[in-house]
């Protein structure tokens, strides 16, 4: 078997409430994706891990689970999440043929998404674990206020440091990039590959919700992240 995955970015459309994923699955075609279903849950900032363990755990388009993360040792599904901003990280375990799909903006990252997504894989079996951060927003690009500030200084006063002064007074640019890195560093993880690639800055290829917050537009359209043992 052999696992694969992509970051999708304005490449490849899909509409709001993932329904038609036509577009998706020619994508995944073209890049030699072998699978029977693509399997998203309904994300909602949380750190709740869904396990895919057995054929009959699968759920439909119509009827997706509430979770920011998907694992699975089973072939043929191409898991994934969607990201406008937030961090899309794939795990996977080539070995042992079981993988991750996770969805982290910041309250999943500071609740645990990452630790409970990594626990779910172990629990399945997997010791060889490695892992991609796809695209996502930046440090220079991520303008907060004190209160978030506070939300992760409070858990731990040495998060201070993901945290620069911006040039707008009583705001800070924060590194989730390096918070959600150093979260991913205390786990057993083999190798870790961050691509730090800027959802923000990058309008050509990719989406971004706060891009499109400053430029006033209603939609700020997905990107698509995928993984599959196939």
């Amino acid at each position: 078997m052999t696992i694969k995955y992509h970051f999708f970015g304005k490449n490849c459309k899909i509409d709001n409430q993932l329904l038609d994923r036509s577009d998706l699955e020619n994508n995944l075609r073209n890049l030699d994706f072998k699978f029977d279903d693509t399997l998203f849950v309904k994300q909602i900032h949380s750190n709740k891990a869904i396990a895919i363990d057995d054929e009959t755990k699968k759920f439909n388009k119509n009827n997706r689970l509430e979770a920011d993360a998907i694992i699975t040792n089973q072939k043929n599904i191409a898991i994934g999440i969607v990201t406008a901003d937030c961090a899309p990280i794939l795990l996977f375990d080539k070995k042992n043929n079981i993988i991750a799909a996770i969805h982290a903006g910041w309250r999943g990252a500071l609740s645990g998404i990452i630790e409970n997504s990594v626990k779910s894989m172990i629990d399945l079996g997997a010791k060889n674990i490695s892992c991609e951060i796809g695209p996502m927003i930046q440090q220079n690009s991520y303008e907060v206020s004190q209160d978030l500030v506070s939300e992760f200084t409070t858990k731990d006063s040495k998060n201070n440091k993901f945290f620069a002064k911006s040039s707008k007074k009583d705001k800070f640019q924060f590194n989730l990039n390096g918070f959600i890195e150093e979260c991913l560093n205390k786990l057993p993880i083999d190798n870790i590959e961050n691509n730090k690639i800027d959802t923000l800055s990058d309008e050509k290829n990719y989406h971004s919700y706060r891009r499109s917050t400053l430029q006033n537009q209603d939609n700020y359209g997905r990107n698509l992240s995928i993984i599959c043992i196939t």
